[in-house]
């Protein structure tokens, strides 16, 4: 049995010398084409690495899509827990469009409503006072208004 496995040694030893002659020669000892060869195979050794940082990118972003799903999924799964995302400006704007001057019993012809930065500005002409106060009440109570700024005016001229 000690001399089979040392046969089969020796037998791997000498292969492995061949091997490693086969490339001495291949990528050194030939005068015309080894200088082109070692060029290539370095050449194609650079490619597959490129190919295999585009893939091992690609297969992140796959797998970080899929995580964002899962806790999205299990976000809305799980009661009472509710991400609350800031909205952008216009969607705020038209939030508080919708909601406040529903709220507030106040018509919507002559006001003009801008968002800047989580802050709402009313422009223009309102009845009274009253529905002046009781829109800027409701536009406070909106998620996601930080502030409120009002330019609002009523027709016998008083700034409110």
């Amino acid at each position: 049995m000690a001399d089979r496995r040392r046969s089969m040694g020796q037998a791997g030893a000498l292969l492995g010398a061949a091997g490693f002659g086969v490339v001495l020669d291949h990528f050194v000892l030939d005068r015309h084409n080894a200088r082109r060869r070692r060029h290539m195979a370095r050449d194609q050794v650079r490619a597959m690495m490129r190919r295999r940082s585009r893939d091992a990118v690609r297969r992140a972003k796959y797998v970080e899509g899929k995580a964002e799903g899962v806790v999205r999924r299990t976000a809305h799964a799980v009661p009472g827990v509710h991400r609350r995302d800031e909205p952008d400006d216009t969607t705020l704007s038209q939030k508080v469009e919708s909601c406040a001057f529903r709220r507030a019993h106040v018509p919507k012809q002559g006001v003009l409503v801008n968002a800047e930065h989580g802050v709402i500005y009313f422009r223009g002409e309102l009845e009274d006072g009253e529905q002046v106060e009781a829109l800027l009440r409701a536009a406070r109570r909106v998620d996601g208004v930080k502030g409120v700024e009002s330019l609002l005016h009523t027709p016998n001229g008083a700034g409110d």
